[in-house]
């Protein structure tokens, strides 16, 4: 799928796979970096910022090489499979996501997408308790 929304033809990427929780606490210097929705209603003040950080594709699901990674975008949400906000990671494959709602639970997941815009599925989801 694009990240527009339409039809993807071609291969795509075979899913971050490993997509983990590395630490969570105050503060952050990831958060300036690409888009961002509101956070999950009725959390409290945006005090928090978890790091995750995943495995970078190796190949494409019909099995070539991955030649043209362009980044990955982080999805996320109050509720599990329900992300309401992304933001843009760039090409790295550990991001800190400031801004979060202190107390709020998030859950997780990542996709990597090429320089043409065809992103892949889901990475499997991780969660978190922003302190």
């Amino acid at each position: 799928m694009r990240r527009d929304g339409t039809s993807a033809t071609g291969a795509l990427f075979v899913v971050a796979a490993s997509l983990l929780l590395l630490a969570q606490g105050c503060g952050g210097d990831g958060g300036s970096a690409g888009t961002s929705t509101a956070a999950p209603e009725g959390a409290a003040a945006a005090t928090g910022s978890v790091t995750l950080v995943w495995s970078a594709p190796a190949t494409n699901t019909d099995g070539t090489p991955v030649a043209d990674l362009a980044g990955y975008n982080i999805y996320y949400g109050a509720s599990p499979g329900d992300y309401t906000a992304f933001r843009d990671a760039g090409n790295v494959t550990s991001y800190t996501l400031d801004g979060l709602n202190s107390g709020a639970k998030y859950f997780f997941a990542v996709t990597a997408y090429n320089e043409a815009g065809y992103e892949s599925d889901y990475s499997n989801e991780v969660s978190a308790s922003v302190p």
